[in-house]
Order: structure tokens, then C-alpha cells, then sequence
């Protein structure tokens, strides 16, 4: 079966089981399908509001509920407390499940784009149409602390690659390749609409980087060689000197400069 067409088709029997719940407030999507740049791989992001004193009621039944609608090969997570399942369906398909309460939901970027499917008391609606009025702006404490995050996982890359802790070392250099994208991202005004260090979206077709970033990337790309893990630490470097003047300028604070170069000094 098509991924797309059986995808729907799974949206359409959640959606239409929630619907017919009475304590089912509102129903709405994040995330690809709702912002509209989806593919065959795309997963639902599908978030259910409840009343509150029925809440409990929804995260005991979220897995015999995801049964409903398809063939469950498998949860991701198998914790009973958690107000979410992570659920793989047949045919490549995945459905991350949130329930929450409309009391808990405020206006965030988070919540940017996302497209309502049921408003049974139109506080929902609210909510998101105040969210779609948000701008993205990077705040100081973020510049902050992605600049001290960036110099830690340079660090670590540099340290697990001298001890020949590979894999370790090229997790980290991962994470501040990553945070190169985000500080691209954020120096354009644009938010991630994913979880820390996630490359969802980042690169292939859907990516909004220029070209002259996507082959920075592919230039960054190294494999288990302790000495080509150090040199590509340094080819990171100019960018992220420069990323760290631009986004400090953006929300004015002092860039720390002297510091970050002297952090970087690797020989």
C-alpha cells in the first residue's frame, strides 16, 4: 500500500476514535503534516486535549486506544506514566500520541503551525491562533548557553578522540556540527521545530540552509581517525567564531571572543 495513502488512513481512524470520545475536547497535529512539508516518512504528531479529571484515564488506555487504529507492530516507550506512546504501525508507520488539558496549553512557538482537526469548546483555536502571531527571536541566555554547549561538545570530541573513544567522540563532534545548523537557523529568525540535537529536516530537500551551508556540512564529515577528529574540530572553528559574533551582536552581549579562542586552541 501506498505510505502516504495508508498513513491517512490511520489519521482518519484516530482521529475519528478520539472524535467520538465525549471527554475529548479538541484534537490537533504537529509537527510535518502540519506545517506542510511532509513526505511518504513523515510521522503523525498527533495531540488529543481531555478534560482534566479524565486524564488518567487516557494515559492508562494509550496503547489498547493506538490499537484501534492499525496494526501495532511495536511501542517505542512502554511507560505507563508518561501522557504520550510512541507507536509503530505496518508499513513504516509511526504515530507519536500526546494527551493533554486545555489548561496546560499557552501560546509558544511550539505550537506555531499546527493544524487543528477538532474544537469542541474553541479554547484550542484560541491558543493556536495566538501562536501563529509569534515570531522567532534567539535570546541572550540561549546565545549563551549554546555558545559554553558548543565549546563543551568541542572539548569532549577533542578528549574521547585522543583516548580512541570513537564513537564517543564522534557523538560529540555531531552535537557541534548540530549546533552550527541551529546558530545558521536562529541567525535568520527561524526557530527548529525539533528536540535538541535532532537533524530532522536539517539537510535533504526539506532543509532550509543555503547551499554554501549544506556543503559545510558535507565537508564537516569525518570517520573513526583520531587526528582527521581533531582537524575537522578546527575546520568547525571559523564559522562558529563567526556565528558567536553575529548571534551576541543580534541580542547584545559581550561574545566572549578571547575566551572561545583560547577554548579552541587545540594543539
Amino acid at each position: 500500500m501506498n505510505l502516504t495513502k495508508y498513513r491517512n488512513t490511520l489519521l482518519s481512524k484516530a482521529v475519528n476514535d478520539l472524535k467520538n470520545d465525549v471527554d475529548v475536547l479538541g484534537i490537533y497535529l504537529a509537527g510535518s503534516l502540519a506545517s506542510g512539508d511532509f513526505d511518504d516518512y513523515s510521522d503523525i504528531d498527533l495531540h488529543t486535549i481531555v478534560n482534566r479529571e479524565n486524564l488518567s484515564k487516557f494515559i492508562e488506555q494509550k496503547y489498547s486506544r493506538a490499537q484501534n487504529w492499525g496494526n501495532v507492530l511495536f511501542f517505542e516507550n512502554l511507560n505507563m506514566n508518561v501522557p504520550y506512546a510512541v507507536v509503530h504501525y505496518d508499513n513504516f508507520v509511526k504515530i507519536d500520541s500526546w494527551y493533554h488539558c486545555i489548561e496546560d496549553l499557552s501560546p509558544s512557538i511550539w505550537l506555531k503551525n499546527c493544524k487543528i482537526l477538532y474544537d469542541k469548546t474553541e479554547r484550542l483555536s484560541e491558543v493556536i491562533n495566538i501562536s501563529n502571531t509569534i515570531e522567532y527571536k534567539i535570546t541572550a541566555q540561549e546565545v549563551e548557553y549554546w555558545r559554553v554547549k558548543y565549546l563543551a561538545y568541542a572539548h569532549e570530541a577533542y578528549r574521547n578522540a585522543k583516548r580512541n573513544e570513537f564513537y564517543a567522540a564522534l557523538e560529540m563532534l555531531n552535537m557541534a556540527r548540530w549546533l552550527i545548523a541551529y546558530g545558521w537557523y536562529a541567525e535568520r529568525g527561524i526557530h527548529i521545530n525539533a528536540g535538541w540535537g535532532m537533524w530532522s529536516k536539517l539537510e535533504g530537500e526539506r532543509s532550509l540552509l543555503t547551499q554554501n551551508q549544506k556543503e559545510m556540512l558535507a565537508d564537516w564529515f569525518c570517520g573513526r581517525d583520531t587526528n582527521q577528529i581533531i582537524f575537522t574540530i578546527s575546520k568547525l572553528t571559523p564559522e562558529f567564531l563567526r556565528l558567536n559574533t553575529r548571534l551576541s551582536e543580534i541580542v547584545g552581549i559581550n561574545n566572549q571572543s578571547e575566551m572561545c579562542k583560547t577554548a579552541l586552541r587545540m594543539d
